[in-house]
């Protein structure tokens, strides 16, 4: 079939932006997700448009770092600090990572769509979803996610991580029933996600899997500290490799 590999992160910095539109130019990368309220965003778009890839860009949904672009979830203790930024802290805690209070939740609806907003008036159209730090594939985010789905054009949605192998037996077992859901949502989906270090370890016991079946592989262009394009993974810096 074909291995899909996602640029995360597009919109974070303007190094990262061109960081990306340079894997672009190289055929490293398919295409890439954005992050709406960082900085960069408007010049992210802007590159992509001079570049020719702007029919490549997706949605990565942002819930764990910077400033919300709603109000609400701005003064939700559950999520922001006094700031008004992002902590992060509900995604650290197995708690909340399943059961939000309500007012959160709605909030964080509001939230959702108002990036589903930004990226439209950005001039995205691929309408692929991720997100930073994986939360969309968190029970309590997930819940959240699918009631937008209603009124929104989404076409894909990126699986729960499952190219991989051993692991937590309870882990595995939600992912399948996330990654069933997320199928139910959006038909067009590949069937592995993981990883440019999951997909090289994965293919060492599953050498035909891009010829069976459809893989997203997700990968952090940047340039590292000799100027060189690389992949960043857990703060470690790999050569970003074309891999189809």
């Amino acid at each position: 079939m074909a291995i899909i590999v996602n640029a995360d992160d597009f919109g974070l910095s303007e190094e990262v932006n061109n960081a990306i539109a340079e894997a672009f130019e190289k055929k490293l990368i398919d295409r890439t997700t954005l992050m709406v309220g960082m900085p960069a965003a408007e010049q992210a778009m802007e590159l992509a448009m001079q570049k020719g890839f702007a029919d490549k860009v997706g949605l990565h949904l942002n819930l764990t770092s910077g400033k919300p672009l709603s109000y609400a979830i701005s003064s939700d203790p559950f999520m922001c600090n006094k700031a008004g930024e992002y902590t992060a802290d509900f995604a650290r805690n197995m708690k909340t990572r399943f059961f939000l209070p309500k007012g959160t939740s709605i909030a964080i609806e509001e939230e959702i769509r108002a990036q589903f907003d930004r990226y439209a008036k950005l001039g995205g159209t691929l309408w692929h979803i991720d997100s930073h730090h994986h939360v969309h594939t968190d029970p309590s985010i997930w819940r959240v996610l699918k009631k937008v789905f209603s009124d929104r054009p989404v076409s894909s949605v990126r699986l729960g991580r499952n190219m991989y192998r051993g692991g937590n037996v309870l882990m595995r077992l939600y992912k399948l029933m996330l990654n069933a859901s997320i199928r139910k949502y959006c038909s067009g989906n590949p069937r592995y996600f993981g990883s440019a270090e999951d997909y090289r370890e994965y293919i060492k016991t599953a050498p035909d899997l891009a010829s069976r079946a459809e893989v997203e592989v997700m990968v952090h262009p940047v340039y590292d500290s000799s100027g060189n394009l690389a992949d960043v993974s857990k703060g470690q810096f790999y050569a970003l490799e074309r891999l189809h």
